[in-house]
């Protein structure tokens, strides 16, 4: 009989730890479209005239119609240096029939301060859309 429990046991604990790791959708809201992560860090090299950065907005589900954002980098310009980075479009669309599209940032190392951080926001362009953050911690090679 012990053993029969035991047998019973394992067999509940194995059936609950696939159920715990079924699906990574759940993280997410429904209908979300934004960063796949909140904080994130790049690693420049100092000796580059310039770099790009890729940026990855994600959404959860599959639509049939196109969806768009509007990506806003949130910078402020340091006096002596000037702009270190700035994003390539400030509107991405996921096309229908997909869950991700990428964006580029342009970088300039030479300028970049250790340690500073590149702040994004994506802003869904429908109503009831929630707007997610990204920050981008610099850190030299």
């Amino acid at each position: 009989m012990k053993r029969f429990y035991s047998q019973a046991a394992m067999t509940l604990l194995a059936s609950l730890l696939l159920l715990a790791c079924d699906n990574k959708k759940k993280d997410y809201p429904t209908d979300y479209v934004g960063f796949e992560r909140s904080t994130q860090t790049y690693y420049y090299n100092p000796a580059n005239q310039e770099e790009t950065l890729e940026v990855k907005v994600i959404a959860v589900d599959k639509k049939k119609e196109d969806r768009e954002v509007k990506l806003n980098i949130h910078q402020s310009n340091i006096p002596g240096i000037g702009t270190i980075y700035k994003l390539t479009n400030d509107r991405l669309t996921i096309k229908a029939g997909k869950k991700e599209a990428k964006t580029t940032i342009v970088l300039s190392p030479k300028k970049a301060i250790r340690g500073q951080v590149i702040q994004i926001s994506c802003t869904p362009l429908w109503k009831g859309g929630q707007t997610s953050k990204l920050a981008i911690e610099l850190m030299p090679k």
